[in-house]
C-alpha cells in the first residue's frame, strides 16, 4: 500500500529519519488516505524528544504550544505540520486529558493509547503498521474502540462523541462492544466542556448517516439535549427526513429544534454564535406559519424575516410538507421578482426616512417610526408609490389623519 503524502510532509519526516528517528504519519491522515478522502491535516509521530524535534527543525519556524504533551508544530512552505513525540498516557483524572504523559521510544505504545483502531495506524516509505485491525475495521465500516471501550471513554468522555461522529460521517457502524460502552457511560459527557460538544455534534448531524445514529443513541444526545427525548420516533424520524435534503448546518438545526420551547436558550447552552442562535430562533418559530403565493404576503414576510431567513424557510418548509410544496415554489418565484425589481417592502427600502420627515417640520420622537411604518405598509399593499416626492405629499394630504391616529 503506498499513501501519496504532500512533499511538506515528506520533508518533516526526511528530516527526522536522516538524523537517525523514527517517524510515521498516524491517525487520521493514514485513515481517509487509505479510504480515498483527502486529509485536512497531516500528522506525525516519531521517537525523538520534543527538544530534539526542536533540533532537527531548528533551521525552520516551529511552535511549541503543545509542548508539554510532547506536540512541536513545524512549518514547512506555510503548512503547518504536528510532530509528537511517541507516549504513553497517565491518569484521566478529568475525562479529558491525560495529567501527564511519558514518552517513549516504542511505537505500539504510542499507537495503543488511541481511541479507535481506525485511528491507529501508522505510515512511511517502509509500510503500514496496524497492531489493531484497523485496516479491516476500515474495509468492514466499523468504529470499534482500541482495547477495552470502557477505559478509552472514561481517559476521555468527549470519544463517545467522536465515535458517533465518525459512524455518521463516514456512515459506518458501531461495534457491539463499544456500542454498549457508550450507552454504559453516555453521562461521562457531563464533564466535557459544551464548546467541544458543539464541535462534535456539528460535524455529526452533517454526516451522512446522522438519522440512524441520532435515533440509535438518542439517549446519549439527551444528556446535553434533554429535550429531545420529548419527541416520538415518528417526529424525530419526519424531521430528519427534511434534514437530509438541507446541507446548511444552520437549516438543520432549526428543522431539530422545531417545536421545542426556549430554542435560543438550547443554542447558547450549546456555545452557538449569536447569529447562528438568532437565525435559528427566527426559522424554527416561523415553520407552521403560513407563507402565502401573493406579493403583499411574501412583502410582510420579507419585512419581518429579510430576505436571507424567507429564502432559508422556503426550503425548510418544501423539506418538510410535501402539500405546500407548489404554493411554496410560487411564493420563492414572486420573494425573487420582489427582490429583482427592487420593490419596497422595509424601511430600509422605503423612499424616506425619519431625516425626511425632520426636514419636512415634523417633531423628533418615536412618533416618526410610527409614521413611517404606517406609510411603509401602504406601500406594500400598493396603494401608493414608493417615491419620495409622492410619500411625503401622502404625508402631507392626509397629516391630520395620520398624526391623529398615532
Amino acid at each position: 500500500m503506498i499513501i501519496n503524502i504532500p512533499k511538506e510532509v515528506e520533508t518533516a519526516l526526511n528530516t527526522l529519519h536522516a538524523n537517525g528517528y523514527e517517524a510515521y504519519i498516524v491517525g487520521g491522515c493514514v485513515r481517509d488516505s487509505i479510504m480515498g478522502i483527502i486529509p485536512s491535516d497531516w500528522d506525525i509521530a516519531t521517537s525523538a524528544k520534543p527538544e530534539e524535534v526542536l533540533l532537527c527543525f531548528n533551521d525552520r519556524r516551529t511552535i511549541e504550544t503543545g509542548i508539554k504533551h510532547g506536540t512541536v508544530t513545524v512549518i514547512i512552505n506555510k503548512m503547518q505540520i504536528e510532530i509528537t513525540t511517541y507516549r504513553i498516557d497517565g491518569e484521566y483524572s478529568d475525562n479529558r486529558r491525560p495529567d501527564d504523559v511519558l514518552f517513549t521510544d516504542k511505537i505500539e505504545f504510542d499507537l495503543k493509547r488511541r481511541d479507535f483502531t481506525i485511528n491507529s495506524l501508522a505510515y512511511n516509505k517502509n509500510g503500514i503498521i496496524d497492531l489493531f485491525g484497523g485496516l479491516n475495521d476500515i474495509n468492514n465500516k466499523i468504529v470499534k474502540c482500541v482495547g477495552d471501550a470502557d477505559e478509552r471513554f472514561n481517559e476521555d468522555g468527549l470519544r463517545i462523541l467522536r465515535a458517533l461522529r465518525f459512524a455518521s460521517v463516514l456512515t459506518f457502524y458501531i461495534e457491539e462492544n463499544t456500542s454498549d460502552s457508550i450507552h454504559r457511560n453516555k453521562n461521562l459527557l457531563n464533564n466535557i466542556s459544551m464548546e467541544r460538544i458543539n464541535i462534535e455534534f456539528n460535524k455529526m448531524i452533517m454526516g451522512r448517516n446522522f438519522q440512524n445514529i441520532l435515533l440509535e443513541y438518542r439517549e446519549v444526545i439527551g444528556v446535553f439535549l434533554p429535550e429531545i427525548m420529548d419527541l416520538t420516533k415518528e417526529e424525530l424520524e419526519h424531521r430528519f427526513n427534511a434534514m437530509k435534503v438541507l446541507n446548511s448546518l444552520t437549516l438543520r438545526l432549526s428543522v431539530f429544534l422545531h417545536k421545542i420551547n426556549s430554542t435560543d436558550k438550547i443554542l447558547m447552552n450549546l456555545k452557538y454564535d449569536n447569529k447562528t442562535v438568532k437565525t435559528v430562533k427566527i426559522l424554527a418559530e416561523n415553520i407552521d406559519e403560513k407563507i402565502y403565493p401573493d406579493p403583499v404576503n411574501i412583502k410582510r414576510w420579507l419585512n419581518k424575516i429579510n430576505y436571507a431567513n424567507l429564502n432559508y424557510l422556503i426550503k425548510i418548509k418544501k423539506a418538510l410538507f410535501d402539500s405546500e410544496y407548489e404554493e411554496l415554489t410560487k411564493s420563492e418565484m414572486i420573494m425573487k421578482e420582489i427582490i429583482a425589481a427592487k420593490q419596497c417592502y422595509s424601511l430600509k427600502t422605503l423612499a424616506i426616512n425619519g431625516q425626511d420627515l425632520i426636514d419636512a417640520g415634523m417633531p423628533k420622537g418615536k412618533n416618526i417610526g410610527i409614521l413611517l411604518n404606517k406609510v411603509l405598509n401602504e406601500v406594500i399593499e400598493g396603494n401608493i408609490d414608493n417615491k419620495k416626492d409622492i410619500l411625503l405629499q401622502y404625508i402631507y394630504d392626509e397629516g391630520t389623519g395620520l398624526l391623529s391616529s398615532l
